[in-house]
């Protein structure tokens, strides 16, 4: 055989003396000298607290040996953490020297440390990846068998612990406790052929029998070929030299072409155990008697042993070796070479043989241990699910050399034939798709099989039909690990010492032992990181430890602690997992996955409290994950930062969903330490800036973590240099950054009282606080904006970083961003900022102040969106609260936000930044802020233009007044409505509103015209009459918006009869453009102006008739009480109606124009009154015509009102009609005794019915086709106007319509009266009867006179014709041509 590389170890090249002579071929094959003695202490077999220092490995007497592991060796070995610097690649040998020969080894300085990478770790266990895997081995894909031989395993070869690796090719041997990786590894190449598709050749490291020699042992798994190589060294040098063979050849008898060796156990003296795929079992010794090498084997077959040849080949035709064997395991019987080999099967059968170093072996029988297993198994499982047990299947099993349960020391179990035996056993049950796994312990004495205890693998699910699963139990026996391809998972095999538990000493009785304590390590599965092969180490340090070899990434060491030395280790605390996901996982290139999880244990609480404790910890680098003294700062800062984003995106993605106000206080954590990152910057820019030739000069930060200092203190702060104070700030005081923050605008309030006024240094200061204040607030809202859905929230619920709707606040602490402090901070900054630069500009010249005031003013308006990002958050923050005192100061400190950011942003014009100012009034659609920047922008430019100036001066003062036209245009057309309401509510209030029409209608006429209709109170102005027939040509909307504002808006008569007619001259004028396909709808519109005019002709009617009666009057007082004295005496009884009629009247007589409504009470209400001289004003006199004129003016206004309230109105005009007479005395029998008819109607023509009767029909009024008023009887007008609705929308106050309500309703009771005693409708009937015969009387005399005219006329023509006299227009008059 010949070695690919030869072994040429980094560690013996740095050891080597130049000087030395080389060594002869021979050196290598001498033995080396006996070791010295280690020296030990008292504290050399102490158990270790934690799993952070290096193990030791343990020492056992000789001759003790199970699970297949080699026995220890006879001499004490130090741990890793205690090498003496043999080379990591060669023992330790004896060199040839001139002169005398002394013996020993090199002494060297210990190393500190062993280079591994943690890959996680607890107080229970750690996970760390060894560094000292070949390059070659951590290929991606590259698979491989693993075999470890270290000093506990009695190794005779130095310190080393090797490690072996197959692959199909080559044999990598090396020193896997080396603290680097091992460049030089010995290397072999496979003996024999071995193709892709073939499984992976078996190696195993053999230790030499008082000797530090190694051997190897290389088998094939398809083809049953055996070599040997009794020593690794010389193997290497021989085959670097010489092309012969330096091992030992053999074959696995009776080894067939359907076989498979399936695992190889060592059985010390007694060779190996090998189990092959058809579940044979064969022992391979290599040496004979004599102690030569040689290949021999022979199977292990159940039954008599040594049945020669021909039982060999009945056993072989029989199939009773054919078992479904599963593992097999080995333990020393005694001191002299006996070994015990045990087999375990699927179906849960266990067979043992006794082997010796000759070859000879005696069958001990089989025990079926399914029975025992299963009704314990069906017992924790309910009725319906115990089918599950059914499918029960054993998967590996390890032998527990001495008692577990109670045992503390490394004591070890009596050896013997007889000793009882102890074992662990890994048992699957369930469906393929729902697997479960538990240990079993069971102990065998004789033929008794006790079931001692079953624990259930809780944190492992994981996939069906994977890699079989292997059980390692190393010592001294606490923990198991049960290592699956993907996981390795860590179980208590010892139970804790109850009586420890002061549970137990308080609740005896009702005492419930805690469940043993279990974990689990996965591997990142999707990336490729699988276990190939595991082996238990053998420490003498009370731990327990394991290795694994995972493809792609190397040796994997997993140690452990006893879990049940403190019954509060039971389990890991969440905070710890977190712990190790968070700085293990996330923070590295790690092959552990921490993302998978088994059941979880830990409550929601439980959680919450270790997410806000390690997130507090990292903000305050109070965790050992994290260093305190830091070589870089930036580093360290980022650092946090990303181990707290790793903490959300791992706690959000494995583990149930926390609340809300957990969620905030951890991105406020996240929001400082990103805040902390910026201000490290800033600090380090303002040092450079203000360094000096002779020291470093204070800047503001120096200043503020000094008042800091003072005020709270920095822990850790043990210098007192300023660079010190400052990085103990970033290290441990973020928690206080709202506090740093919020005092610079004390700072800068303490700069500006000074005497004198600000200096040049004072004004740096102010530049550096603003920038500052900026970057560090504005990181923070764009952190919370941008990480806002790591945490759970809606990023569209933000707006800059700040919840738009206070319902989100509800039961969330403070923000710190928006603490009073810093809203006090936040909306003073700013001011003080700008009072600096105006003050100092005042004073001073200089270029290099002016370039400090420049960028003062530059930063102001950044300042101010932040102060506006503060008042809202903290305006929202505290509507949210539930007290009405709270919300009371949430409205209150709107209206001071509102105010603030009104002054702040036109401050911002004082300092020439006009452009900030509207682009923050844009952002926060302050359209009266925009408006008075915009307009005080223009007006600027306009008062220049205005003065003398250059040409080209003017061109740009023309072009910048074009830029502010097109802006406000762009205004129109961004914020719509918000903009046009507030630009032209200001352009039409002051005294230039025409000119402002004349600009508007120029350049933004579209504009103009939908805020002028937008809103029914603006169209209804004589604005937009004019716009629409000036500029717009929409005669249309001006005639119906000028009769709207006539109708609704107009109170004097003469203007809504202009408005009106207007309006009806627009609409005529709509008809005859439109005149060849008018518009639907027109000529209601056009009807609408003369209805409100006949409405108005009734008030004018009305006003002549008050009038008259009022012109001897001093004054508008002393009018209406004389109308009153005159129209009012009748309703005087009726307090309410009085007073309406006496505003009425007051309105009427002021020229003011009445609704129909009040038109109608003053018709109805008013006394029916004929003035004494009617010749001089005849029109003055109505003639009892009063109920005729409102019920003519409300048949005008009827088209425009609701049905229910012309019905309304209709029965009211009518009741009031029938209760204006006393028809009691009327129709009393006195007034009827000796009464005739033509008596009775002449009585009648007097009241008012028959008056309003004798008009309508007079002036045919109720004849017209669109008429619709109509006669009511009245019994019809009960209860008209006594209802609240009736009245409601003329007054809304009910102090006022309910004494109106109750004068309506004792009228509503007087027409009952009526209607019931005096039989009131038969009697209106005559009315209306006498009231036609009466027109049709007066119709006849009218006919009758036009016929006595025409009569006249004709007898008059007739003598002129007799008399010769011609009338006028004939040919000749009188006798004249």
């Amino acid at each position: 055989m010949s070695a690919s590389h030869a072994p040429e170890p980094l560690a013996e090249r740095n050891l080597r003396n130049p000087r030395r002579r080389q060594r002869s071929e021979g050196d290598s094959l001498k033995t080396a000298p006996r070791r010295k003695r280690s020296k030990l202490s008292e504290n050399t077999f102490a158990t270790r607290e934690t799993t952070e220092e290096i193990e030791e490995l343990d020492a056992t007497p000789h001759g003790v040996g199970v699970n297949g592991y080699p026995r220890g060796s006879t001499r004490a070995r130090a741990g890793r953490g205690t090498y003496e610097s043999t080379p990591a690649a060669l023992d330790a040998t004896e060199m040839p020297m001139r002169g005398g020969r002394k013996t020993g080894a090199l002494k060297h300085r210990p190393l500190k440390g062993d280079g591994a990478t943690v890959l996680a770790q607890n107080d229970v266990y750690s996970v760390k990846l060894l560094p000292s895997t070949p390059k070659e081995l951590r290929k991606e894909g590259l698979e491989y068998r693993g075999r470890v031989l270290n000093p506990g395993s009695g190794n005779a070869s130095g310190h080393q612990q090797l490690a072996l690796a197959v692959t199909r090719e080559k044999a990598w041997v090396w020193d896997y406790a080396a603290y680097t990786a091992v460049s030089h590894a010995r290397v072999f190449d496979m003996p024999f052929p071995v193709r892709q598709c073939d499984e992976l050749p078996f190696g195993v490291l053999v230790q030499g029998a008082g000797s530090t020699d190694v051997g190897l042992v290389l088998i094939s798994a398809t083809s049953g070929k055996v070599v040997y190589y009794e020593s690794i060294e010389r193997a290497a040098s021989l085959g670097l030299f010489q092309e012969r063979k330096t091992g030992v050849e053999g074959t696995i008898a009776g080894f067939g072409s359907s076989e498979t060796v399936l695992d190889v156990v060592s059985a010390d003296l007694a060779g190996f155990v090998l189990s092959f795929s058809s579940g044979r079992i064969v022992q391979l010794t290599l040496r004979d008697a004599q102690g030569k090498p040689r290949i021999f084997t022979q199977p292990l077959r159940p039954g008599d042993a040594n049945n020669g040849l021909f039982g060999s080949i009945k056993g072989w035709y029989s199939g009773a070796w054919k078992r479904d064997m599963v593992a097999v395991r080995t333990r020393a019987l005694d001191a002299r070479g006996q070994m015990q080999a045990l087999s375990l099967t699927e179906q849960c059968e266990l067979q043992t043989w006794d082997l010796d170093w000759s070859g000879r072996y005696e069958f001990g029988g089989t025990r079926d241990l399914r029975k025992v297993l299963a009704e314990e198994l069906k017992s924790w499982e309910p009725a319906e699910a115990q089918v599950s047990v059914d499918n029960l299947v054993a998967l590996d099993f390890v032998i527990a050399d001495k008692r577990i349960s109670g045992t503390r020391g490394n004591e070890v179990a009596t050896l013997g034939a007889e000793q009882r035996l102890q074992i662990w056993l890994l048992l699957r049950k369930g469906t393929p798709d729902l697997l479960d796994y538990h240990l079993a312990q069971l102990s065998l004495a004789g033929s008794s099989v006790s079931l001692e205890r079953v624990l259930s693998l809780e944190s492992y699910h994981g996939r069906s039909g994977e890699q079989q699963p292997r059980l390692l139990l190393p010592k001294p026996g606490h923990t198991a690990y049960v290592v699956f391809g993907d996981a390795i998972v860590m179980a208590a095999t010892s139970e804790p010492e109850v009586l420890e538990d002061p549970n137990w000493q308080l609740h005896e009785a009702s005492y419930i032992q805690p469940q043993a304590f279990e974990d689990a390590a996965y591997l990142q599965y999707e990336k490729g990181f699988v276990v190939l092969d595991a082996a238990a180490e053998d420490t003498r340090s009370g731990h327990s430890s394991s290795v694994a070899f995972v493809k792609g990434a190397g040796l994997v060491r997993i140690t452990a602690t006893d879990p049940t030395g403190d019954v509060e280790r039971t389990r890991i605390p969440v905070k710890s997992k977190i712990e190790q996901a968070v700085f293990y996982g996330a923070m590295q290139d790690n092959i552990l996955d921490f993302a998978r999880k088994g059941d979880n244990p830990y409550s929601v609480r439980e959680v919450e409290e270790a997410m806000l404790m390690i997130s507090d910890e990292i903000l305050r680098s109070d965790t050992p994950f994290i260093s305190t003294s830091p070589s870089s700062m930036d580093a360290h800062l980022d650092y946090r930062a990303r181990a707290l984003h790793a903490l959300i995106t791992h706690v959000r993605r494995d583990y149930p969903a926390l609340s809300r106000v957990v969620m905030w206080q951890l991105l406020w954590d996240a929001e400082k330490v990103a805040a902390a990152q910026q201000m490290w910057k800033v600090f380090e820019e303002h040092k450079t800036t203000a360094q000096s030739a002779e020291k470093r000069t204070a800047t503001v930060i120096d200043e503020l973590v000094a008042q800091l200092d003072l005020h709270i203190g920095l822990a850790g702060a043990e210098s007192t240099t300023s660079d010190d104070l400052v990085r103990s700030f970033f290290i441990r005081g973020l928690a206080h950054i709202d506090y740093l923050l919020s005092h610079i605008r004390g700072l800068l309030e303490a700069l500006g009282g000074g005497a004198g006024g600000p200096t040049e240094k004072t004004v740096r200061y102010v530049a550096e606080a603003d920038e500052l204040w900026a970057r560090a607030m504005e990181t923070a809202f764009a952190f919370r904006a941008e990480n806002a859905h790591l945490y759970g929230f809606d990023p569209e619920l933000l707006k800059d970083g700040v919840l738009r709707d206070a319902a989100e606040y509800t039961e969330l602490p403070e923000f710190w961003t928006s603490t009073k402090a810093m809203l006090k901070a936040s909306a003073d900054i700013p001011k003080l900022s700008r009072n600096f630069a105006r003050v100092f500009y005042e004073k001073e010249s200089g270029k290099a102040p002016l370039e400090k005031i420049a960028q003062i003013a530059i930063a102001n308006p950044g300042l101010i969106q932040l102060c506006c990002q503060v008042y809202e958050e903290r305006i929202n923050w505290q509507a949210s609260r539930p007290s009405a005192k709270e919300q009371d100061l949430a409205r209150q400190m709107q209206q001071t936000y509102e105010q603030d950011r009104y002054d702040q942003f036109r401050a911002l014009a004082g300092i020439g930044a006009s452009e900030q100012g509207m682009l923050l009034a844009e952002k926060y659609r302050d359209m009266l802020t925009l408006t008075e920047l915009v307009v005080g922008e223009s007006q600027y430019y306009v008062d220049e233009l205005r003065k003398n100036m250059s040409p080209e001066e003017r061109d740009v003062g023309l072009a910048l007044m074009q830029h502010v036209t097109e802006r406000i245009g762009r205004y129109f057309d961004r914020f719509g409505d918000d903009w046009a309401n507030a630009f032209f509510d200001q352009a039409f209030s002051g005294s230039r509103a025409g000119h402002m029409l004349e600009e508007a209608q120029r350049h933004w006429k579209q504009a103009l015209t939908r805020y002028l209709r937008a809103d029914p109170r603006r169209a209804k102005t004589r604005v937009c009459w004019i716009n629409d027939v000036a500029a717009v040509e929409d005669y249309i909307h001006a005639g119906e918006a000028l009769c709207d504002t006539a109708v609704e808006t107009e109170t004097r008569v003469w203007a809504k009869k202009v408005e009106l007619g207007m309006s009806r001259l627009a609409l005529l004028a709509a008809q005859e453009d439109a005149s060849h396909r008018p518009p639907p709808g027109l000529e209601e519109l056009i009807m609408k102006p003369g209805r409100e005019l006949r409405v108005l002709e009734v008030q004018e009617k009305l006003y002549v008739h008050v009038r008259v009666e009022c012109l001897g009057a001093l004054d508008r007082d002393a009018e209406t009480q004389l109308a009153m004295d005159t129209f009012g005496k009748r309703i005087g009884e009726s307090g309410a109606l009085s007073q309406v009629l006496t505003v009425n009247l007051d309105q009427l007589l002021s020229h003011q124009a009445l609704s129909v409504e009040e038109l109608i009470d003053v018709l109805t209400l008013m006394d029916s009154h004929t003035h004494e001289d009617p010749i001089d004003m005849p029109e003055a006199n109505l003639h009892g015509t009063e109920f005729s004129l409102a019920l003519q003016a409300l048949d005008a206004a009827a088209p425009g009102m609701p049905q229910t309230r012309f019905e309304t109105l209709l029965q009211l005009i009518w009741k009031r009609c029938y209760i204006y007479d006393d028809w009691s005395a009327l129709t009393s029998g006195k007034a009827q005794k000796g009464s005739t008819d033509t008596d009775v109607q002449a009585r009648l023509r007097h009241t008012a019915p028959w008056r309003t009767y004798f008009d309508l029909i007079d002036t045919a009024f109720l004849s017209r086709p669109d008429c619709r008023i109509r006669v009511l009887e009245p019994s019809e007008c009960l209860d008209a106007a006594c209802r609240p609705e009736d009245l409601a929308y003329r007054f809304p106050d009910r102090d006022l319509l309910e004494p109106i309500l109750q004068d309506n309703q004792v009228q509503d009771e007087v027409l009952q009266g009526y209607v019931a005693d005096r039989a009131l409708d038969d009697w209106v009937k005559g009315c209306l009867t006498g009231a036609r015969e009466a027109v049709n009387g007066k119709a006849e005399r009218v006919a009758a006179w036009r016929q006595k005219e025409r009569e006249v006329q004709r007898r008059a023509r007739e003598r002129e014709a007799a008399s010769g006299v011609k009338r006028w227009g004939g040919g000749e008059a009188n006798g004249h041509a």
